[in-house]
């Protein structure tokens, strides 16, 4: 998975057709990293 922040938006690019199955925690981790790249725009 790519993260890019651009502007206002942040774009998660991933290959086509790849899916992802998270546990709670990597989902909390997963939004504390997209908070943390917001907050450097």
């Amino acid at each position: 998975m790519t993260v890019l922040v651009e502007n206002d938006r942040v774009l998660l690019v991933t290959p086509p057709g790849e899916t992802a199955v998270m546990s709670a925690t990597q989902t909390r981790r997963l939004g504390s990293l997209l908070d943390q790249a917001t907050a450097k725009m």
